[in-house]
C-alpha cells in the first residue's frame, strides 16, 4: 500500500522570469508612450503646418477675390493714406480672408493709383491659424477712352432738326442739377469729330458748336473705338457690371432703391444722375449690351454705355457719362447724352448714324470725369508683388 509524504519544508525562492516579464512589460509601455506622444505631436504639428499653409492660400485667394472684382466706387473714393476694409468673408472652402485697402500713390493728376493690399486668411471659423500676405496694385485706366469731340464718328452721319430739336455742342457744361459739385470748366472740344466730313448730311437748322463745331479727323479708324490707353473695349466689356446677351429693349430705366440702400442688382438700374442726394448717386456702373439696344420707354441712367450693335432710341433716354457704340445709331425719339458719344458705325456697309428731332448731345468734363473714373481695373505690379508678413 503506498503513501503519500507531505514535505514540511519551506518553499525556496527561484527564477526571474516574473520580474523580467514585468520589466520588459513597463520598458516596452514606455517605449510605446513614448512612440504615441512623438506620433501625437508630429500629428499636432502637421495639423499646425497644413492650417498655416491653408491660411496662406486663403490670404492669396482672397487677395486675388478683391483685385478681381475690384470695387470701383469705394476704393476710388480714398484719398492718399486712406484706407478701407472689407471685413471677413468666406471663400468657397469654408476658409476666410479680411483685406485691408490702403492708397499709398501721392494723389498727382498724372500719376498711378497704387493701393496696398494686406489679406489675412484663416482655414476657417474657430481655426486660431492664420498668414498674412500685401500685394501691391496698381489702377490701369482707360484714359483714352473720351473725350476729343462731343460726338465721335467713323461712318457717315446725318442731322434732321430745326433749331433746339437737335443740339450738338462741344462746350463744356455742367449738368443743371450738379450744382456744386463740378470743378472748373475745361474748354471747347470740337461738336462732331468724324473721319470723312463729305458724309455728313444736315437737313434743316440743327444747333452744331463747339470748338470748331465739325471737325475732320482722317485719322479716326477702327482702333480709337476699340484702344482707350491701357484698357480696350473687350477689358471694359469683360469687368462690366451690367452684362446683357443678344438683342435687348427697355421700356424702363430708373433706380431702384430698398430701405435707402441702392439695389444694384436691379437689371434696370443704371444709377441716378438726376438726383446728388440720392442713393444711387455714386452708381456709375460699367454697362455691356452684347448685341443691339433699344429704348423704346423711357429712362435714364449714367456710367459707361458699351454696345456691340446698334443703338436705337424710340422713346425717352437720358444717360450721363460716355456711350460707345460699334454699329450705328438712330436717335428717333427724346434724347439727351449729357457726356461724350462714340459711333463706330463700321460694322456693316452702309451704317449710319441719324440725330433726329429731340436729340441732345452736350459735352461735359465733369459728366464724362465721374465716368471715367469707373472705368479702371486693378492689376498686381510687374514682377514680385507680392510678400508674406511674419507676426
Amino acid at each position: 500500500m503506498s503513501s503519500i509524504r507531505i514535505s514540511k519544508d519551506p518553499l525556496k525562492a527561484g527564477g526571474f522570469a516574473i520580474p523580467a516579464a514585468v520589466f520588459v512589460i513597463v520598458v516596452v509601455s514606455l517605449l510605446a508612450l513614448g512612440g504615441l506622444y512623438v506620433a501625437q505631436n508630429n500629428a499636432t504639428a502637421n495639423a499646425g503646418i497644413r492650417r498655416g499653409w491653408e491660411a496662406l492660400y486663403a490670404a492669396d485667394a482672397g487677395a486675388t477675390q478683391v483685385i478681381a472684382n475690384w470695387d470701383r466706387a469705394a476704393y476710388g473714393a480714398l484719398n492718399p493714406g486712406d484706407s478701407v476694409s472689407t471685413g471677413w468673408r468666406s471663400l468657397s472652402d469654408g476658409s476666410l480672408y479680411q483685406t485691408i485697402v490702403l492708397r499709398v500713390d501721392a494723389g498727382l493728376p498724372d500719376s498711378a493709383w497704387l493701393y496696398r493690399l494686406r489679406t489675412v486668411g484663416r482655414p476657417g471659423s474657430g481655426v486660431s491659424a492664420q498668414r498674412s500676405l500685401v500685394t501691391m496694385v496698381r489702377l490701369a485706366r482707360a484714359s483714352a477712352l473720351c473725350c476729343d469731340g462731343a460726338i465721335k464718328v467713323k461712318g457717315q452721319l446725318r442731322i434732321l432738326g430745326t433749331g433746339q430739336g437737335v443740339k450738338v455742342s462741344g462746350l463744356d457744361e455742367p449738368p443743371p442739377t450738379w450744382t456744386g459739385r463740378c470743378g472748373p470748366l475745361q474748354g471747347g472740344i470740337p461738336g462732331i469729330r468724324m473721319q470723312d466730313t463729305t458724309v455728313l448730311e444736315i437737313m434743316g437748322t440743327p444747333v452744331i458748336e463747339g470748338s470748331p463745331p465739325i471737325l475732320e479727323d482722317t485719322s479716326i479708324d477702327s482702333t480709337d473705338f476699340n484702344q482707350f490707353g491701357e484698357l480696350t473695349y473687350t477689358d471694359l466689356a469683360g469687368m462690366a457690371d451690367k452684362k446683357f446677351v443678344g438683342n435687348q429693349d427697355f421700356h424702363v430705366l430708373a433706380p431702384v432703391v430698398s430701405d435707402g440702400t441702392c439695389v444694384t442688382s436691379a437689371s434696370t438700374n443704371w444709377g441716378d444722375p438726376l438726383n446728388p442726394d440720392g442713393a444711387c448717386w455714386d452708381y456709375l456702373p460699367v454697362i455691356h449690351v452684347a448685341g443691339d439696344l433699344q429704348v423704346s420707354g423711357t429712362g435714364y441712367g449714367q456710367g459707361i454705355l458699351l454696345i456691340d450693335g446698334d443703338l436705337l432710341v424710340t422713346g425717352e433716354f437720358d444717360f450721363y457719362g460716355v456711350a460707345v457704340v460699334q454699329g450705328e445709331a438712330d436717335f428717333r425719339g427724346t434724347t439727351n447724352i449729357t457726356g461724350g458719344l462714340m459711333v463706330h458705325a463700321g460694322m456693316r456697309a452702309g451704317d449710319e448714324t441719324y440725330l433726329r428731332g429731340g436729340t441732345n448731345i452736350q459735352y461735359s468734363s465733369c459728366s464724362t470725369a465721374r465716368a471715367l473714373s469707373h472705368a479702371v481695373a486693378a492689376q498686381p505690379l510687374a514682377g514680385r508683388h507680392w510678400f508674406e508678413v511674419l507676426e
